[in-house]
């Protein structure tokens, strides 16, 4: 009779393990199929956030979906270039102002990110600019006058000898003896968007120079707050709120001994 009764009751273990091994094996098949349907969502949901790059790519060429997300990466706002493009019937000519923007700030224009362009203000350009030049009668020499397209970058300027060994600054990707220069280095890059009122388009704000006064010498300049301007051609809303003192060299001081004491030094921010 003992020997019958550990039969069965081996047999009974037995079938209580198989039972655990069976619950066991349906429970990890129900988390495999769980986890690839899971996987399955993620790889759809992905497919579908960059369908829109697919199409684009169909109908502008190879190459297009490589640089697109190469803007992304250094920063353009997916979200913001997906919406450009589907709200516009010149695709091509949008992607091509993209490739050919000054910077990130310039591409953000073209696809209206107005949250991450600093310094500007979400509201109606409304121009304050002077509307006649000026003239400084003691200098004695035209080529030393504010024509009416610079004084209207101005809501007034005052003519000024800045002392030797005055600083002035300059951001640019261009030409470093540029006309305008500020006599306070920029603290951030909304300061010189938004304060001395760069639209995107002019600059890539990618070089900073510095000149100093030379001793014995005087620079003529003229100074005074700087304009409001439009953020783009057409566009109203945002606009450049100016507000910044800025500074206008003429092009007769801009001369080679001034250009050769021009120095590239590190950008502030």
């Amino acid at each position: 009779m003992q020997s019958t009764y550990i039969k069965k009751g081996g047999k009974i273990i037995t079938f209580f393990f198989q039972c655990l091994l069976i619950l066991s094996l349906i429970s990890s098949s129900h988390f495999i199929t769980s986890c690839s349907s899971d996987d399955d969502i993620i790889n759809e949901e992905m497919e579908n956030s960059t369908a829109w790059m697919n199409d684009l790519e169909s109908s502008l060429g190879a190459g297009t979906k490589s640089k697109l997300n190469t803007w992304i990466e250094k920063g353009l706002d997916q979200e913001k270039l997906k919406e450009a493009f589907a709200k516009t019937t010149q695709k091509a000519e949008l992607f091509k102002n993209l490739e050919t923007a000054q910077s990130i700030y310039h591409q953000r224009v073209y696809i209206a990110d107005w949250d991450n362009i600093p310094g500007i203000a979400k509201s109606d350009y409304v121009a304050n600019g002077a509307t006649s030049g000026k003239k400084h009668t003691a200098w004695g020499d035209p080529a030393l006058d504010l024509p009416a397209i610079e004084a209207a970058n101005f809501v007034s300027a005052e003519a000024r000898e800045l002392p030797a060994g005055t600083k002035i600054y300059r951001v640019t990707g261009g030409n470093p003896a540029g006309g305008y220069w500020t006599e306070k280095p920029p603290s951030s890059i909304g300061a010189v968007i938004g304060g001395t009122a760069v639209q995107p388009a002019w600059n890539n704000f990618s070089k900073f120079y510095i000149y100093t006064v030379p001793q014995q010498k005087a620079l003529k300049v003229w100074s005074g707050v700087t304009a409001r301007q439009p953020i783009a051609q057409g566009i109203i809303n945002p606009h450049l709120p100016g507000g910044e003192i800025q500074l206008f060299i003429p092009l007769v001081v801009r001369d080679e001994a001034f250009k050769t004491l021009i120095q590239e030094i590190p950008l502030p921010w």
